[in-house]
């Protein structure tokens, strides 16, 4: 049970917010001088504290049925039946901090509608990481994203900082998932993502159309609904998209992915996602592998498509693939027979 939120008298008599209110976190109370004692038609404008003044006449100690904080905000929920909800939010203006008490009537009337943060494309772009087991997996063409061939601890696609994985993917066909909840190996997938400050997984197909496929293999619609409620129940940290097809699917996970980003950026460290023990990241985007095929050839003159595989770190039937389009726009030219092929800048010639 938390800690009561208390509101108090600010002793500071030259202060122009006359009341103080003290936030029992898990990590340490945070305390904030304030206009109001709770927002109503308008926010109220909070400073923050370094420590709870000694001579504050406490005037409201009130029971807290949750506090949480969510990145660059707080949420409170009190345990009263009027003016239970509200939100401490952080925002920056100006190279400067503040810091807001909000309420849902406060927002109505401050700002007609809600705003939800957007997860456009990055101006930067994103860099995905792509697990190496994946097969045929989506290409996020036309997006401002760069591709990396990796080893993931969960999911098949992931956002990697510091080392560690903070946001995953998983994809999942209609078959493979109908497969995995009949087996039950989803479970233990579910928990591998669960592990992740953001995860998703992403079905390329509709529930109804799982249900269907079920049907044909002779499994009861009520026993799989059954499962998939109960592991969406025992892993609630994994979100769950049914998207209509491929494309659907695809453009979602990049979204969440963007959000995820937004979210670690913007806010305040989420916690540690599992570490990512693997090699360094491979290129697997064609423009890239041929502008790093152009600098090799470049440096060294000559490239076998053995050195240009593990140059790209793609199979040496891609990376000869990548070498002949060189070829075909006049930027290399090739010399020798099949296996003893090598390919030559065309600007040293």
């Amino acid at each position: 049970m938390p800690r009561p939120f208390v509101i108090a008298k600010n002793p500071d008599e030259s202060s122009r917010l006359p009341y103080l209110v003290r936030l029992p976190l898990q990590d340490g109370d945070l305390v904030l001088a304030t206009r109001g004692r709770f927002p109503a038609d308008r926010d109220l404008f909070c400073y923050q504290l370094q420590e709870w003044p000694q001579g504050a006449e406490e005037l409201e100690v009130l029971p807290v049925v949750r506090i949480a904080r969510r990145g660059k905000s707080v949420e409170l929920v009190l345990d009263r039946p009027r003016l239970r909800r509200s939100l401490f939010v952080w925002t920056q203006s100006r190279g400067r901090t503040l810091i807001f008490w909000r309420s849902q009537r406060s927002m109505h009337s401050t700002r007609p509608g809600v705003r939800i943060p957007g997860a456009r494309a990055l101006d930067r772009g994103l860099v995905i990481a792509v697990d190496a087991r994946e097969r045929y997996g989506w290409k996020f063409e036309g997006k401002a994203v760069a591709l990396e061939r990796r080893q993931l601890p969960a999911g098949d696609y992931g956002l990697i900082e510091g080392g560690r994985l903070m946001a995953v993917v998983e994809r999942k066909s209609l078959p493979d998932l109908s497969q995995s909840l009949q087996d039950g190996s989803l479970q233990l997938t579910l928990a591998e993502l669960a592990a992740v400050p953001h995860a998703a997984l992403v079905v390329e197909g509709r529930l109804s159309e799982l249900l269907r496929l079920a049907q044909e293999r002779r499994v009861r619609d009520g026993w799989l609904l059954s499962i998939v409620a109960a592991l969406q129940v025992q892993q609630p940290s994994v979100s769950w998209m049914f998207c209509e097809h491929r494309k659907i699917a695809e453009d979602f996970a990049f979204r969440f992915l963007s959000a995820a980003w937004r979210r670690q950026h913007e806010l305040p460290a989420a916690p540690d996602g599992p570490e990512v023990e693997a090699p360094p990241p491979r290129l697997l985007d064609r423009e890239a592998r041929e502008a790093l095929l152009l600098a090799a050839l470049k440096a060294h003159g000559l490239l076998t498509a053995k050195e240009a595989a593990g140059l790209c770190g793609v199979s040496q039937v891609t990376a000869g693939q990548d070498l002949l389009r060189l070829v075909g726009q006049g930027l290399a030219s090739a010399e020798g027979g099949r296996r003893s092929r090598h390919y030559r800048w065309a600007s040293t010639q």
